[in-house]
């Protein structure tokens, strides 16, 4: 059986339900876990991923309004690599190649299957990952992990509720310029953590606000993972962060904590790795309670002092 991947949380699926061996191709944008970077690229972007917020926002817009998709999709690649499945998404066509593309392309692959996800809420990740297990006849393996999957919310649910913590309010910045913030599963996973959500509702797209929305609400917590970046990316823009927040009305009413998190490995990618996000929501939210995940995590997680400066 040979399998192509054309997005991260897939790949990570993939590997999970332990078929990295059935593996032949995957997207540029797969890194995790190591083992599939000697993998063959079939798709690379129009957009240079190394500017900043606003201008790889702007370049976005510009390539949707001008071209099918924000990425190149290597076909004869793929027609050589001659893959039994490819995994994809039926979501977002500025998250991977557009779904019809894909289909396009495979009216000329002799028995190539497409697996789409659509995952918009925890459950439907979940769901998803099972999905993908019947398909490809490893149903045990995902029977193990959603084993793992209700433990690991349990143990999360079970200490608040033992401590009997009072909640705090939650914000998650999606996207630095403009304001974006973390919508579909991620409203879900915040209540879990004992949070309470701010603008944003479980299953609904991330809404786009501005700085006048934000001055109307007090945030105990802010956490700051923008989609596709590593810790380094989000550190450049510090500055563009502290402007793009009132976070100076936001020290003087309350002790506002903020976080950095790496979003490119977390939180974005509804694979997986969304319990290793509830974890680091569930730290940041209550860090008395949760003291192992700081160590555990430390390298996805940077806690800024009360005016936004690195510790």
């Amino acid at each position: 059986m040979r399998l192509i991947s054309l997005l991260p949380s897939a790949t990570e699926i993939l590997v999970k339900l332990g078929l990295r061996k059935n593996l032949v191709g995957v997207s540029h944008e797969c890194d995790y876990p190591a083992t599939v970077e000697a993998l063959p690229r079939l798709t690379s972007t129009r957009v240079n991923p190394l500017l900043d917020s606003s201008a790889i926002h702007n370049s976005v817009l510009e390539v949707v309004k001008n071209t099918v998709s924000v990425y190149d999709l290597d076909v004869e690649l793929l027609k050589t690599l001659n893959p039994d499945f490819i995994v994809t998404q039926d979501l977002c066509d500025v998250c991977a190649v557009p779904f019809s593309q894909v289909e396009e392309i495979c009216q000329d692959l002799v028995g190539a299957k497409i697996i789409s996800l659509k995952p918009k809420i925890l459950a439907d990740i979940w769901g998803d990952i099972q999905y993908v297990a019947n398909e490809l006849a490893v149903r045990k393996k995902a029977d193990e992990f959603l084993e793992e999957v209700d433990s690991r919310i349990k143990m999360v649910q079970n200490r608040l509720i033992d401590r009997a913590c009072s909640t705090r309010s939650v914000l998650t910045i999606e996207w630095i310029d403009p304001i974006y913030v973390g919508g579909m599963w991620l409203p879900e996973m915040i209540k879990i953590a004992g949070g309470n959500v701010c603008i944003a509702k479980s299953g609904q797209p991330a809404p786009v606000v501005n700085r006048e929305t934000l001055t109307k609400i007090n945030p105990d917590i802010v956490i700051v993972k923008p989609c596709g970046y590593k810790l380094d990316q989000t550190i450049k823009e510090l500055n563009l962060l502290k402007k793009q927040l009132p976070w100076q009305d936001w020290e003087k009413k309350s002790e506002t904590r903020f976080y950095l998190v790496d979003g490119n490995s977390y939180f974005n990618r509804p694979g997986p790795r969304i319990l290793d996000s509830l974890e680091i929501l569930a730290y940041c939210i209550q860090p008395n309670l949760f003291p192992e995940f700081e160590k555990h995590y430390a390298e996805g997680i940077i806690s800024l002092s009360p005016s936004l400066e690195l510790p």
